[in-house]
């Protein structure tokens, strides 16, 4: 080989020499996620979990301790640092149990209430892929509608629920009540009222919901069309 070639070889090699460790890096940069998956470890706010050791039983009840201690703090830092706290528990939970709807629709709930509307979405959907009739998931998707004045679609959620294990359930029955209600279908409202009644009987409220149902006329009292703008 001539001694020019030489040369020019070995210059190449340097480069190449200096340019491989950036390469590997960046590689290993992007490798933590998919090693993370396959081998049974799971990455969160930069702490990297033993998903095989993890207890759902136990994370499920720590989580749902941060989530309830979040709602009910006195001050929003208290009800942050809770939130997150519950957020971090029911993450490792979706990854401990993949295809438990709960931890998916309580990230969800939460990110709801920091007002993070997409991401709140796209853990109810994923709930929702888990299993689409559940009645839990499909509660509190409705309430994630109604919150937003988008009626009819609160709706669509909250029957589902209705009509795969909240039949008899209190809170369910009244939110359709007053849906309806505020939807102008005020037969199945009443309808659902009169149930309320016969789940509690001594709520002096419904009682009094009824009655005023029964005295209006439907069509002709302008109660109809003012709901319904």
């Amino acid at each position: 080989m001539k001694i020019p070639n030489l040369i020019l070889h070995l210059k190449i090699y340097r480069k190449i020499f200096l340019i491989l460790p950036l390469l590997l890096i960046i590689q290993l940069c992007q490798y933590p996620p998919s090693f993370a998956s396959d081998s049974g470890y799971s990455r969160y706010s930069n702490r990297v979990f033993d998903t095989d050791a993890l207890n759902g039983a136990e994370l499920r009840k720590e989580a749902d301790e941060y989530f309830v201690k979040a709602f009910d703090s006195p001050t929003e830092d208290e009800q942050i640092k809770n939130y997150q706290l519950a957020m971090q528990k029911y993450f490792l939970l979706s990854k401990a149990e993949p295809y438990n709807y709960y931890p998916y629709v309580q990230m969800a709930r939460i990110h709801d209430e920091r007002g993070e509307e997409k991401l709140a979405k796209k853990n109810y959907f994923h709930a929702l892929n888990l299993d689409k009739n559940n009645p839990y998931t499909n509660f509190y998707f409705g309430e994630y509608h109604v919150k937003r004045n988008r009626y009819e679609r609160g709706l669509k959620y909250y029957l589902i629920a209705y009509n795969n294990g909240y039949k008899d359930n209190y809170v369910t029955n009244l939110k359709l009540a007053h849906l309806y209600e505020k939807l102008g279908d005020l037969k199945k409202s009443e309808e659902l009222y009169v149930k309320l009644n016969e789940l509690n009987p001594g709520d002096s409220e419904i009682q009094e919901k009824i009655q005023s149902l029964e005295m209006l006329d439907y069509e002709q009292s302008g109660y109809y069309h003012s709901i319904r703008e």
